[in-house]
């Protein structure tokens, strides 16, 4: 193996551990190339799937400056994917271009389910063409003041903290110990890849700054506890940690403090999203009280992570506005085109939210 293969499947090393996924086919993705590109859908697909490994750019790529993270970024002259506009998702292969066709018209909340199933397509062929499912909220501006903690500042918390800061959040407390790494880079937003090896608190700090200079943005290089909900009083904390020790502390702590809360897990292409506040099922009564972390690295695709960042975000913007809350958990699998809603009911024994 050469050493730009061996590095381009390094930087993918997460995504290699999902189911299907395997050297041949990282491999054969960053051949694929992107030319030009229309419109927020487009370039937010194009870039998602860039992420998941389709490589290659040419000259009349218009946004490259959206990618400075990625180091296996290849020059061409030609391109191999074409986007067009089009009533449903087709994909039809004219020689050595793939011609793909989505509905420019649908809300940007889309587009890691459209990168999702053309991802699926590079897979093993199949793709659903329909786009019937309704999600929970959308990305609206915010329009009323709130102040939001998000605990995690990785594949969901990074998206996360762009889209509510690009859409007005004024207050903002983010909770990171962790450092940047390779394999992080496909799917943690705000992190380039002069940046790996550095402390993420201090990277958001330097670049949250500069990107929204009239945002208050602070930031703990520590672990979660629950002595930060009465310091800082959110009035929303939002879960995008990878493990369940801190899920369960912050369930219990914002039950105890009374502060509503949202948590979102993903693996694959599937992950779930859902609200808690006190009159509600905790996540105790949802997962159970004995979920153990284990030390083996789980496979994550970037568009999985968006996704669930994105459902977040919405969630969050509408409480913000409105004061409204899912009390359903919404589940998804972009692989198989399955979107739930399940209900939740408290568990007569639970200690934490009767």
């Amino acid at each position: 193996m050469d050493m730009e293969s061996e590095f381009l499947l390094n930087w993918y090393e997460r995504q290699l551990l999902v189911k299907g996924i395997d050297d041949r086919l990282q491999l054969k993705l960053s051949e694929e190339t992107f030319g030009r590109i229309s419109g927020e859908l487009e370039e937010l697909v194009a870039e998602l799937l860039i992420r998941s490994g389709l490589s290659g750019i040419t000259k009349e790529f218009p946004r490259q400056e959206i990618l400075p993270f990625y180091s296996p970024l290849i020059y061409r002259q030609e391109e191999t994917v074409i986007f067009e506009d089009g009533p449903l998702l087709e994909i039809v292969v004219d020689k050595e271009k793939k011609r793909i066709s989505f509905p420019h018209s649908l809300p940007v909340t889309y587009a890691p389910i459209i990168a999702g199933r053309i991802f699926s397509w590079f897979m093993d062929g199949k793709y659903e063409k329909a786009f019937n499912m309704k999600l929970p909220a959308g990305l609206d501006r915010i329009g009323r003041p709130g102040k939001v903690m998000v605990v995690g500042a990785g594949g969901l918390g990074a998206p996360l903290i762009k889209l509510l800061l690009d859409r007005g959040l004024k207050d903002i407390t983010i909770v990171e110990p962790g450092e940047i790494k390779l394999n992080n880079l496909h799917r943690q937003i705000l992190y380039d890849y002069g940046d790996v090896g550095y402390p993420k608190a201090t990277i958001l700090e330097r670049k949250l700054s500069r990107m929204y200079p009239s945002a208050r943005v602070k930031i703990y290089k520590e672990h979660f506890a629950e002595g930060l909900l009465r310091s800082e009083k959110p009035d929303l904390v939002v879960s995008c940690v990878d493990n369940y020790g801190t899920r369960y502390e912050i369930n219990d702590s914002s039950y105890r403090s009374g502060i509503p809360y949202v948590d979102s897990a993903v693996e694959g292409f599937s992950g779930y999203v859902i609200f808690r506040r006190r009159d509600l099922a905790c996540y105790r009564c949802f997962m159970g009280d004995d979920r153990k972390d284990t030390t083996a690295p789980k496979g994550i695709l970037p568009f999985t992570s968006y996704f669930g960042a994105m459902l977040q975000a919405a969630v969050t913007i509408d409480f913000l506005n409105r004061r409204r809350s899912i009390e359903k958990v919404f589940w998804f699998d972009l692989r198989n085109d399955m979107y739930e809603e399940i209900d939740v009911g408290k568990r007569e024994s639970c200690e934490v939210c009767n």
